[in-house]
């Protein structure tokens, strides 16, 4: 990093920023000037303020009817990085960076105002950007936990193990609050979380550019989570999983030409909830639903994500569990999050990346999976098949990857 850029935060009020935040201050000289921008007040409290950060705030609401005052802004302020943490329109916001040509961006996922499905809008963006020139400066698309952290995880399998027949992710989030509330919790972003489970129809990625669609959603669409979690992570019980799908899905399902798909499960008191109200409503609204950030409400439970790698003679498997009770800036599931986030960040900064757009599994050669795997446990698991039986061979309960010196987020 030759010279420190000025870092403008969007979405800055959101629980994910909060925990990005938290951790910024750690970072805070890595940046010049640091800008944060919400469409709500932003309010200080014991874990950041902007006089801790040393930042400056601006209240916008990042919509269409704002465009000019958000390119306005950039140019102003001489921006240089852009990380986006909000829910604003991914498309909006991408190419009025792009057309502003002096910043890089980073964002978690993708956001549009299409009533298609995730995986249909994500291969028609995909395509479009074909038919535009090339961004001017580097941009990490899709980061976080998934999108982003196993992304790479595939990226070391398929590098070690070559490319397999599928790919499965799947996870289990037992975070639910330690005292009683009449509320029913998630840990992440309740818009998203309402259209992957209820109002998007389920999807399997089947290849490149190839998607099965399953209807009304995911909630009508299960998987017994037991056969694919058990070999890694005993239960008493296991629940079913919704199928639905990722961004990592479509990018890794696109580009390998194979079948990717992702199911997911939250506490099982909020799962019965979202499918008692869907059945008597046909809906589940937003405000039905509240987060659970760990924040002063200490939330019990973990978040596990998994992903297998299925070959003919063997499956190869990923995982992390992040405890909330390990933690108290933010959930186990935030925390995934902003490990992805801060490893594009560092990437952005410290790896020379070609101009255009980048996903995360193509990041192998940067600091990319050094970051992630000095601040994510990622265990490593490879079973031999024998017949229907998974015979583990070898278990690694922490890869590394890359060289240098330790980098704590």
């Amino acid at each position: 990093m030759k010279t420190k850029k000025n870092l403008l935060v969007l979405g800055a009020c959101g629980t994910l920023a909060h925990t990005v935040l938290t951790y910024l201050k750690n970072h805070r000289h890595l940046f010049r000037k640091l800008y944060l921008l919400d469409k709500e007040p932003f309010r200080d409290d014991n874990f950041r303020s902007l006089t801790n950060l040393d930042a400056s705030f601006v209240r916008l609401n990042l919509t269409s009817r704002h465009a000019k005052k958000f390119s306005k802004l950039l140019k102003d302020k001489k921006i240089d990085l852009v990380l986006d943490l909000s829910d604003a329109d991914t498309e909006l916001t991408s190419q009025l960076i792009f057309d502003y040509g002096k910043a890089s961006y980073i964002c978690c996922g993708l956001s549009t105002s299409s009533y298609a499905p995730l995986g249909e809008a994500l291969n028609e963006w995909i395509d479009a950007q074909k038919n535009k020139p090339t961004p001017k400066m580097p941009h990490i698309f899709f980061t976080g936990m998934n999108p982003g952290a196993v992304n790479v995880w595939a990226a070391i399998g398929i590098k070690k193990f070559g490319v397999p027949k599928e790919i499965i992710e799947f996870e289990y989030d037992t975070s639910r609050f330690m005292k009683h509330h009449k509320e029913k919790m998630v840990t992440w972003c309740i818009p998203e979380f309402v259209v992957e489970l209820v109002t998007d129809p389920a999807e399997i990625i089947l290849g490149d550019h190839k998607i099965k669609s399953m209807f009304p959603n995911g909630l009508y669409h299960t998987e017994n989570l037991e056969p694919l979690f058990s070999p890694v992570w005993k239960l008493k019980s296991y629940p079913r999983g919704c199928v639905s799908t990722h961004e990592e899905c479509v990018t890794l399902g696109n580009k390998h030409n194979i079948p990717a798909k992702f199911i997911y499960t939250v506490n099982q008191e909020t799962m019965d909830f979202i499918r008692k109200t869907y059945k008597e409503k046909g809906k589940v609204e937003e405000s039905d639903l509240v987060i659970g950030s760990n924040v002063g409400d200490s939330l019990l439970g973990s978040d596990n994500v998994a992903l297998r790698l299925d070959y003919e003679d063997r499956a190869v498997y990923y995982f992390n569990s992040a405890s909330n009770e390990n933690l108290k800036e933010c959930s186990g599931t935030d925390y995934q999050v902003a490990t992805g986030v801060y490893a594009a960040l560092f990437t952005l900064l410290f790896s020379d990346l070609k101009p255009g757009i980048h996903y995360t599994e193509d990041l192998l050669g940067t600091i990319f999976p050094k970051f992630l795997t000095d601040n994510m446990m990622i265990q490593e698991f490879v079973f031999e098949k024998q017949g229907k039986r998974l015979k583990q061979i070898s278990h690694d309960p922490h890869i590394n990857y890359g060289k240098g010196e330790f980098i704590k987020m």
